[in-house]
């Protein structure tokens, strides 16, 4: 007679270092032990891998697949330059139904559940002169239809927050998420307060109020290089400071940290750890000096990582797929020689093991789930069941994800997500 809905046998799992059986019923795990009988099905692990579902703490689903239905991706000829991205995001913008920003926004989820990705948490572009709140309408949209394979965090940036105009736009932005059937943390975002905005204080001064009014989270693109953007990262702080923000706040990409010293770099995290700053990157704009290694390996310092763009005007090579993130982040921080001990420290077994650290317990971190993440008794059952033995093989071979378990149902095999499972192609 069976006993649970769901057996994972014979699992490798780097919570117990050993191979053990994973009993789910009704959506959550049950039992953990060397050997457990009787289920109404089983899963074979055959001694492999099996990690928590993974987290993407970084994504653009608003304008995935903006490049997509060309021989080449559209969009695509000219270099990296900002105005050149600006101008193709309003003329996508400018063109894009509500529905095909819903449709390319589910499709964009469904790729990075069928990676292995559970969790997400996308930035919403919200800006009162070109849309709107119909991106915001879009993810809430996309955010219904994926809910049984997903949770997925919403957050609205605005464009033009700093005018009457913005502002209310991201009020409401704001509230239709938080007002939606589907109750996955809203949060505030924005981007560049010294770059972008032109004013620093004003900038912390309006998203802080915005977020206390709504009582949520802030997770903010910090982009400024070198003293500024240390400078930028310090404002935050004190502001932080300043309304009792601590543990509420993530700054995205900070890539000043690549351009200051080893000193400075450990006064600023200190500083951000004691707040509860967290930090994210994503493996398509990493710098190759950025202080990962001392980020994952400093006592309180949280870093969870997202795979940004998808096949848009920003990145057209996107695909959502955080293992494959990891493979091209080992070797952007490969270092060299006068790193000394840390040249290579990424594809190390202990290298490896703290990026997957990344985008699974420091990324549960990040989105404030770690008290109800990751395979232990008691805990939703979302897992992936890996072809490999190990996280190390994992990121080196792109480990073939065999079974994505969400709330315990099986939503893909084999890298494909389950026809049941599919609201777009």
């Amino acid at each position: 007679m069976a006993t649970y809905d769901l057996l994972v046998e014979d699992a490798y799992t780097v919570e117990h270092d050993d191979v053990v059986d994973i009993a789910i019923e009704d959506g959550v795990i049950r039992e953990i032990a060397p050997e457990i009988d009787g289920a109404e099905r089983v899963i074979d692990a055959e001694g492999n891998f099996v990690s928590p579902g993974l987290i993407d703490c970084h994504m653009h689903i608003d304008k995935s697949f903006a490049a997509a239905g060309e021989r080449v991706p559209k969009g695509n000829d000219e270099t990296f330059l900002f105005d050149r991205i600006a101008r193709q995001e309003r003329e996508y913008f400018d063109q894009a139904s509500i529905e095909e920003i819903r449709e390319n926004a589910t499709r964009d989820v469904q790729m990075a559940v069928a990676a292995g990705s559970t969790y997400l948490r996308s930035h919403v572009t919200v800006d009162a002169e070109i849309r709107g709140t119909d991106n915001m309408e879009a993810a809430v949209g996309a955010r219904e239809r994926t809910a049984d394979i997903a949770d997925l965090q919403l957050v609205p940036a605005g464009r033009d927050e700093l005018t009457s105009e913005g502002l209310e736009t991201l009020h409401e932005a704001i509230e239709m998420g938080a007002d939606a059937p589907i109750r996955d943390p809203v949060l505030l975002g924005g981007s560049d307060p010294a770059s972008g905005n032109n004013d620093i204080e004003r900038s912390f001064e309006t998203w802080f109020e915005v977020a206390e009014e709504h009582d949520v989270d802030i997770d903010l693109h910090i982009q400024d290089g070198g003293t500024l953007g240390i400078y930028t990262l310090e404002r935050l702080m004190a502001h932080m400071r300043r309304v009792g923000y601590q543990d509420r706040v993530t700054a995205s990409h900070s890539f000043a940290l690549a351009h200051i010293p080893d000193w400075r770099v450990e006064e600023v995290l200190s500083e951000a750890a004691e707040l509860g700053l967290k930090f994210v990157t994503c493996y398509q704009s990493t710098r190759s000096e950025m202080p990962v290694k001392t980020m994952l390996t400093m006592k309180d310092v949280i870093l969870g990582h997202g795979t940004d763009n998808d096949r848009d005007f920003v990145f057209a090579q996107g695909n959502a797929d955080s293992v494959e993130a990891l493979f091209v982040e080992m070797n952007k921080l490969h270092g060299d020689r006068t790193f000394v001990e840390d040249y290579r420290w990424f594809e190390s077994n202990e290298g490896m093991a703290a990026l997957w650290d990344m985008i699974t317990y420091q990324g549960a971190r990040v989105l404030g789930i770690e008290d109800e993440y990751g395979i232990e008794e008691g805990n939703p059952a979302n897992l992936v069941v890996f072809d490999e033995p190990s996280p190390q093989w994992t990121i080196i071979s792109g480990g073939t994800r065999e079974y994505v378990l969400k709330d315990g149902a099986v939503v893909a095999e084999d890298g494909e997500l389950l026809p049941e499972y599919r609201v777009v192609d």
